[in-house]
């Protein structure tokens, strides 16, 4: 059989508690080839090695921001003759991804129970697009899930008020989405910064010109989590996308079919509107949050979001 590759982030959130149990496990397998790093220090080397050692299947144990790394810097650079296929083990903080297409429960339990079935042909297949972002001349970033406005605010106020005081994963982010919809209904002035931006190409023709903006979201994955899901528009493309106009209006009408991907009537009437595309073209100005780290985007320069490249996973 050929081999499998592990690599371990241990800088995630949940990595560094069971690293000891994730390479036990790993070392009781010829089959699996292991690489621990500082953080993303060494990931071009590591995926390099992996490739000399001709795996068919890598394990990336880290959060959401770690398989971002891992994607970007494999296609960027070719890493790899012949793409494996991508085992997403959730150690981080939400695990958006993982909760996708990855594996479920505890780290190393987890972790083995997968290398068993693999033994025995007992894997689930998945393929997702990748949602690639290319930020003017630069090289893309490769991921899953883009948020800008009110998204960034929230995940601020996540990690200082939610996140600091002990909650984590599937708890995190249910009490972070519905404290901060209280915060903006209370005060939807003043909780969060809206994003100047503008839609330059693959946008529905109805949406408004304005540039300021309460919120963009973006994904290519089909569910985030705990039953959150806040898209509902259709169409052939891959990648789905939820706009919501500047000043918020019926937040607290809104609040829980949006979470639901569920439409109303009303809603474009009052600025809430969604749709599914393989392509933009963005003017942004300022922060917005890919996969759970920032990036900064510069509005004399397009914003192009793509669903070009493809991954495998097994779960």
């Amino acid at each position: 059989m050929a081999s499998v590759g592990l690599i371990i982030n241990d800088k995630s959130n949940r990595s560094a508690s069971v690293i000891d149990d994730l390479l036990h496990v790993a070392h009781r397998s010829d089959s699996v080839r292991s690489e621990v790093l500082d953080g993303i220090q060494g990931l071009g080397k590591a995926l390099s090695s992996m490739n000399a050692s001709k795996i068919d299947t890598l394990i990336i144990a880290g959060g959401d921001g770690t398989l971002q790394a891992a994607f970007t810097d494999m296609i960027n650079n070719r890493r790899f003759d012949l793409a494996p296929n991508y085992v997403a083990l959730p150690c981080g903080m939400t695990n958006v991804i993982a909760k996708d297409c990855g594996l479920k429960g505890a780290p190393a339990k987890s972790l083995d129970n997968f290398l068993w079935r693999r033994q025995k042909g007992d894997v689930t297949p998945l393929s997702r697009p990748l949602l690639s972002v290319s930020l003017g001349d630069q090289d893309p970033i490769h991921g899953f899930f883009l948020g800008a406005g009110a998204f960034h605010s929230a995940v601020k106020f996540s990690r200082s008020d939610i996140q600091s005081k002990g909650a984590k994963r599937s708890l995190a982010l249910i009490l972070s989405v519905l404290s901060y919809i209280m915060k903006v209904v209370t005060d939807p002035n003043n909780t969060f910064d809206p994003v100047d931006l503008k839609f330059l190409d693959g946008a529905p023709s109805d949406v408004s010109a304005d540039e300021v903006r309460s919120l963009f979201i973006a994904t290519t994955l089909s569910k985030l989590g705990s039953g959150i899901f806040p898209f509902w528009g259709d169409g052939p493309g891959a990648m789905a996308a939820t706009l919501i106009d500047h000043p918020i209006q019926k937040a607290m009408s809104a609040a829980l079919p949006v979470l639901r991907g569920k439409e109303r009537p009303w809603f474009k009437e009052y600025g809430y509107q969604s749709w599914r595309s393989d392509q933009m073209a963005l003017n942004i100005d300022g922060p917005f949050v890919f996969d759970g780290e920032i990036f900064h985007a510069d509005k004399t320069q397009p914003t192009i979001l793509e669903t070009t490249h493809h991954v495998n996973f097994l779960s």
